[in-house]
């Protein structure tokens, strides 16, 4: 796991006093819009894999912050979307719950300018979120002009019922002291809800996974991230000696398959590479890692394999 001295920028002990404030903050948003940059930005460590490519979070993740009188458990939520299969109606579900009824508060990200018509209508379940809902327009590290940020202020504070609206860039960091700050007074006082050394609430074997298409993503273009699910088989660990993870990656049609692998193997192996490489980072440990691709048709609309595998439960 990654190092687990999580605290608040500005300092902070580990002893929760007298008055504690404590709560979840779902992070909401369209693809793209920077929902895991921003969590990982918080909380100060690399807890959710990001890519270019929308849609690359497909759990809710909990990245916990603690400081010397608060903890922020933050939700990276899948981008806002219209699922089309029973697992993308899975990650719907999953990000309603968290913005509309989970959260103490809601944090919607936003890129400067207005969004595309056809994607307003996601942001209807916010209309009725029962927690303030601050709005975060991101990415003015790219912005040359206050224009396009004020547009994107005025459209959603019409939109929605936000409460506070900040303009950061949380991938240089500007704007976020100022939004943590804004975050810890609006948390209602409570005890923590995790340990104050605790990062998240996801074992390795998660982020295993997680990290191998963090890798897809990278390297394989089209359908193909998308087409695959990762399964960890073995993950085993063993003092003095490199970790042992086998796992499955699994894709939707056979004319998938050897796209994933390659000619020779060589595109598998180059996946195997870079995805050890990220793991030992991660673990801080030595990984040995073997893959194999499997076709199992359907997955994304099967629900014994999308429990299994951490997606679907069924109502």
């Amino acid at each position: 796991m990654p190092d687990t001295q999580n605290q608040d920028k500005d300092g902070g002990a580990q002893t929760p006093p007298s008055s504690f404030r404590s709560g979840f903050v779902p992070i909401t948003g369209l693809p793209n819009a920077g929902k895991s940059t921003l969590m990982n930005a918080l909380c100060g460590t690399r807890l959710s894999i990001i890519s270019d490519k929308p849609q690359t979070t497909r759990n809710n993740i909990l990245g916990i912050l603690n400081g010397l009188n608060y903890q922020a458990v933050f939700v990276d939520t899948p981008g806002l979307l219209k699922a089309r299969n029973l697992f993308e109606r899975s990650m719907e579900g999953a990000i309603k719950r968290a913005a509309r009824d989970e959260g103490d508060l809601c944090v919607l990200i936003a890129e400067p300018g207005l969004p595309p018509d056809n994607k307003i209508h996601l942001f209807d379940p916010l209309k009725q979120v029962r927690c303030p809902l601050y709005l975060v327009i991101n990415k003015l590290d790219k912005e040359t002009t206050p224009d396009r940020a004020k547009t994107a202020a005025d459209f959603y504070s019409k939109l929605l019922p936000v409460s506070q609206v900040f303009h950061i860039s949380a991938l240089t960091g500007g704007g976020l002291k100022e939004l943590r700050a804004a975050i810890k007074a609006a948390l209602p006082e409570h005890p923590p809800y995790y340990p104050q050394d605790q990062l998240t609430d996801r074992w390795e074997k998660f982020y295993a996974a997680e990290i191998i298409r963090e890798q897809i993503f990278k390297q394989y273009s089209q359908e193909i991230p998308y087409a695959c699910a990762v399964e960890i088989e073995v993950f085993h660990e063993s003092p003095g000696e490199d970790d042992q993870i086998l796992a499955a990656i699994h894709v939707a049609r056979a004319t998938q398959k050897p796209i994933l692998i390659g000619k020779g193997g060589s595109a598998i192996a180059r996946l195997r590479e870079a995805s050890a490489k990220a793991l030992g980072a991660f673990l801080h440990r030595r990984v040995e890692l073997h893959l194999t691709v499997k076709v199992t048709p359907g997955w994304q609309d099967n629900p014994v394999f999308l429990k299994e595998i951490g997606f679907y439960e069924k109502k």
